[in-house]
Parts: structure tokens; C-alpha cells; sequence
């Protein structure tokens, strides 16, 4: 399996709204991860994602993400993604994501100084080096997982087709000003029947595993819960796609 695989399918996820401010205090999402590989799908992993209060910052929120490998014997994963964010404006306080695939092992650590207007960065490599250094900060700027919350609450209603939503992001030591692009509404069948689901393209930052631009495409159910139903998005070698597990999710 492509490294990093399982990744790039916790990031994906992490880029989609799952739960809105009024709605229960813990939830969790479940999902089975697909790659496919010479027109064949093969049953990659499985990707959780949890929403709840702060354990660290009072009255924020947690988002907890985690991808894992169900076939270690070919190439283990255990990736783990953390933000706390204001439960009002989506801005982080912290975000921390935990890569281990294989041999490799990297941590990325960030936290928000809203009154200096910088954000501290530590990146660790396990037995190799350790970095740290301060990035500026601009206005907005979100991380990987807190960015999906801010995204749950567009009203994707006032939108029409190929409109685009500005969003700015920050990406392993980077800033990246991106957009997602709406591509109206599709009928998708899931265990529980089908569902009306509004699809939406975000533009991607190129790197190991994503070669850039808008090569994932995401269903979002049309209904209260707005909850992640599928996505599906090319790579470097191939695509992979993700599916909720409905008697796996609560939502």
C-alpha cells in the first residue's frame, strides 16, 4: 500500500462537517477506508473521528481523528489528528497531528497566540531531529480538523453550482489560503436508505500524497445532521475513498 495512505484519508475526513453547535456533546463517526489499486478496491482501514468538550482548554472543543491500517501485515498506520477550538468561532488553541506509518514517525505540534499573533510550531522525527519555530499568524486562519466545523455551518442554499468558499488553513508550517468549490446536490444510497447530499470539492495543498488542486469530491447529507456520507479522492498512485459506517456512527 502507498505510504500514507491512511493518512490523507484521516486528512480528508477532517476537512468534512460532521456536528453542529446544539447538537449532543459527544459524537463519533465512523468510516471504512477504500484504496484502490489496478481497478480493484481494497479494504485499506478505518478512520474514527470524535467530537466532545476540551479536556485542556474550558468551554472549547476537541475533535479527535484517528486512521488505522486493517492490514498491518501489509503496511501499519496509526495516525492521530487532535484540535481544540472555540466552540463559537471555530479558532484553534491547539492542534497536534501524530504520524506513524511503517518506519516512519513524525509529530507536528502548533498553538495559537491570538495576542502576540503568532502560532508556536514543534515538528519531531523521531531518533532524528527536533524543530521549532514561530509562524505569523493572519486573520482566520484554521487548522485541519477545526476547519471541518466551520464548514458544517455553510448554507450551501445561498450557493449555485461551481461557487466557491474561501477558506485559510494551516498546513504542517504552512498557511495556505484555499477554496471549496460547491457541485450542487446527488442522491447517495446508504444503509439507511438514501440520502439527499450536497457535494463539494476542496481544493487541495500538493505534497507526498495529493498532487494539488480539486481532485476529491465529498458528500454531505442535505438534513439536520449534515453529516459526512462518502469521499472519494485521487492520488499519486490511484484513489481512495471513504464510507460511513452507519451501525457504527452515531449522529
Amino acid at each position: 500500500m502507498k505510504r500514507m495512505v491512511l493518512a490523507s484519508m484521516a486528512w480528508c475526513l477532517a476537512l468534512l462537517p460532521a456536528t453542529s453547535n446544539e447538537r449532543a456533546p459527544v459524537e463519533k463517526l465512523v468510516y471504512t477506508a477504500h484504496y484502490n489499486w489496478a481497478f480493484i478496491w481494497i479494504e485499506a482501514g478505518i478512520i474514527e473521528i470524535t467530537a466532545g468538550p476540551s479536556e485542556c482548554y474550558p468551554g472549547a472543543r476537541q475533535l479527535f481523528a484517528v486512521g488505522r491500517s486493517t492490514k498491518d501485515w501489509i503496511f501499519k498506520v496509526r495516525d492521530t489528528l487532535v484540535s481544540h477550538h472555540d466552540r463559537e468561532t471555530f479558532l484553534p488553541r491547539a492542534f497536534s497531528r501524530k504520524a506513524h506509518e511503517g518506519t516512519y514517525h513524525k509529530t507536528f505540534d502548533y498553538k495559537w497566540d491570538y495576542q502576540g499573533k503568532t502560532i508556536a510550531a514543534r515538528q519531531e522525527r523521531l531518533g532524528r531531529y527536533t524543530r521549532e519555530n514561530t509562524i505569523e499568524l493572519l486573520p482566520d486562519t484554521y487548522d485541519m480538523l477545526s476547519v471541518a466545523w466551520k464548514m458544517r455551518e455553510v448554507d450551501f442554499s445561498r450557493y449555485r453550482k461551481n461557487d466557491l468558499i474561501p477558506v485559510r488553513v494551516l498546513v504542517d508550517d504552512k498557511i495556505y489560503d484555499l477554496h471549496v468549490r460547491y457541485l450542487g446536490q446527488d442522491t447517495v444510497k446508504t444503509r439507511k436508505g438514501k440520502r439527499t447530499c450536497n457535494v463539494f470539492s476542496p481544493l487541495l495543498v500538493e505534497g507526498e500524497v495529493f498532487s494539488g488542486g480539486e481532485g476529491m469530491k465529498v458528500w454531505m447529507s442535505d438534513d439536520e445532521a449534515r453529516v459526512p456520507v462518502m469521499l472519494e479522492a485521487k492520488i499519486l498512485v490511484g484513489s481512495v475513498k471513504a464510507i460511513l459506517d452507519d451501525s457504527k456512527s452515531n449522529y
